[in-house]
């Protein structure tokens, strides 16, 4: 009879596992169903699969006022005063980021220099996997890896 429990409860753990499987496997496949990643109309092949384009910041900006004005009616004055708002926002972020990667750059030494150069090229390589896959979607070069030790 014990044995009877152990391999239904057994079963009924496999069975939940895949169940968990492919509700994970169909998450990531269609992320058209999830907010953070483009509309269907803004997707493109890349690697073989569907996936959301790569969106950016301005992009986001103008399809966030998109939906300020269809959600609240601005006026054309109100509509031009946002949209200078965001881009002030953006220009902003784009001074902090710079500022903060020189001060990265002066704690370096020349060879974590010529590495943290290396993975920022890559970071922002148009080739990146978009978010939403199981790919990685940041992956150093090989080459910059210190040998393996023997």
């Amino acid at each position: 009879m014990n044995s009877w429990k152990v391999i239904l409860a057994t079963v009924v753990i496999f069975g939940a596992g895949v169940v968990t499987g492919g509700l994970l496997v169909n998450y990531v496949t269609h992320p058209k169903n999830h907010p953070p990643f483009a509309n269907v109309g803004e997707r493109e092949q890349f690697n073989g699969h569907d996936q959301p384009r790569p969106r950016s910041p301005e992009s986001l900006s103008k399809q966030f006022l998109q939906q300020l004005d269809d959600a609240l009616q601005l006026t054309p004055p109100q509509h031009d005063k946002i949209a200078k708002i965001l881009a002030q926002g953006q220009d902003q972020m784009k001074q902090v980021m710079q500022e903060n990667r020189r001060q990265i750059r002066e704690q370096l030494t020349p060879e974590q220099l010529k590495k943290f150069e290396a993975l920022l090229k890559q970071f922002h390589s148009p080739h990146r996997p978009p978010p939403g896959t199981n790919e990685p979607s940041f992956l150093p070069p090989t080459n910059l890896l210190p040998p393996p030790a023997n």
